[in-house]
């Protein structure tokens, strides 16, 4: 008998599905592709009204095992298994075990190692991200042990690796609602790591640098540090723009016309700076507005935004993504976060107040675009990764 180690933050444990509740069903906007048994289970049903539903709203692909066929979305783009009160017929006729893959654990996800597993939920979940930002514990991690018949075939976890993301996950819970010192922070940590002799005590060396960096963030060093630098203002606007450009593709997409009502707020203040003459009007006041307005709010509510860039941590497995390097995989999350910022600044700005149900909007509106299919973030990332001005420490130019 082998024991796995089962790891989840507490907003996963906590979590439950709202059903008709819910601002954005699940059921609506996107494919769903069904495995074979689900697929025969569905036209070989008893209950007529299921049968019947599957006949008409099944595209029979036969692609391969796990997706031998689509849901076809009605006019409204739901689901035809959906009724009047945006529930499932099948959950409702058939029982919760008829549910085909995808919607018997969406938004559940975990990542499985040999001896471990980590669980998340995916954020394109309105419910997912309302339970993420609003408990101050949320990114609390609990773990139990588990038996399993038989080591699994999953990879071993890298002990090294878990141990980066942890620190780097701390570094960012020790910022509070601070997080451009925390990116900062991230930096000063990741060159430090790759100056480091792996052939020495790695672990000693790894220890000295997160302490040394852990005690410059709480001594104000890399709140000095980071005032010292001048904002690239054109950097800033050709990365709203390009990204802005990039989600005008995706119309078609589930909670684009939810993300569009706040990027056209943003393109309504980039737009105005762009008549005067001076795109950097326009970033010099989105700045205004966030440390103005926004920060004061977040100063009362610090877990919010520090809670979300601690789940991207632990969801990315940052920063070991194999087919990048860290400093680059940073890049990549300080542009996501410098729009999602500007996303919030211009809604302010607008609006006149900050809420949080227009955060909620905004982060799982953004995931359901740039993060429900793997084809999406890797579309969305070579996007960004597009605009730099010499190498991947450009991000220090967004935290101004």
């Amino acid at each position: 008998m082998k024991n796995i180690a089962i790891v989840e933050p507490l907003f996963v444990s906590a979590f439950k599905c709202i059903g008709s509740k819910c601002r954005d069903h699940c059921c609506q906007g996107w494919d769903v592709n069904l495995d074979k048994p689900t697929v025969n289970r569905y036209l070989r049903s008893s209950i007529i009204e299921i049968k019947n539903l599957a006949a008409d709203n099944i595209d029979v692909t036969r692609k391969s095992y796990s997706n031998w066929g689509v849901m076809k979305l009605n006019a409204a783009g739901n689901c035809g298994f959906m009724d009047e009160a945006r529930l499932c017929k099948v959950h409702a006729t058939l029982g919760a075990s008829a549910l085909s893959n995808t919607c018997a654990t969406y938004p559940r996800k975990s990542r499985v190692f040999k001896t471990e597993q980590q669980k998340n939920l995916t954020l394109s979940c309105p419910e997912a991200t309302s339970q993420l930002l609003g408990a101050p514990d949320a990114m609390l991690f609990a773990q139990v042990l588990r038996p399993q018949a038989k080591a699994n075939k999953a990879s071993d976890l890298d002990q090294q690796k878990k141990l980066m993301s942890l620190m780097c996950l701390n570094l960012v819970k020790g910022s509070g609602e601070k997080l451009d010192e925390a990116f900062y922070a991230l930096v000063t940590f990741l060159l430090g790591a790759e100056r480091i002799n792996p052939s020495k005590d790695w672990l000693t060396q790894i220890e000295n640098n997160f302490s040394d960096v852990l005690n410059n963030l709480a001594q104000g060093v890399i709140r000095e540090q980071l005032a010292s630098i001048r904002p690239d203002y054109h950097l800033q606007w050709s990365l709203l723009l390009r990204m802005q450009a990039w989600l005008g593709t995706r119309k078609d997409k589930r909670a684009f016309s939810t993300l569009n009502h706040y990027v056209n707020k943003l393109i309504y203040i980039q737009a105005e700076g762009a008549k005067a003459g001076d795109i950097s009007q326009s970033m010099i006041r989105l700045d205004e507005v966030w440390q103005n307005k926004v920060m004061p709010w977040f100063a009362e509510r610090p877990w919010i935004m520090n809670n979300y860039i601690q789940y991207r941590i632990y969801d990315d497995f940052f920063p070991n993504d194999e087919s990048r390097s860290p400093l680059l995989s940073l890049y990549l999350l300080t542009t996501e976060w410098f729009m999602i910022k500007s996303l919030i600044a211009a809604n302010v700005e607008l609006v006149g107040k900050l809420d949080e149900e227009d955060i909620i909007n905004i982060i799982y509106s953004y995931h359901s675009i740039t993060k429900h299919t793997p084809q999406s973030v890797v579309a969305f990332l070579a996007e960004i990764n597009k605009v730099k001005v010499n190498d991947d420490l450009s991000l220090i130019y967004l935290l101004k």
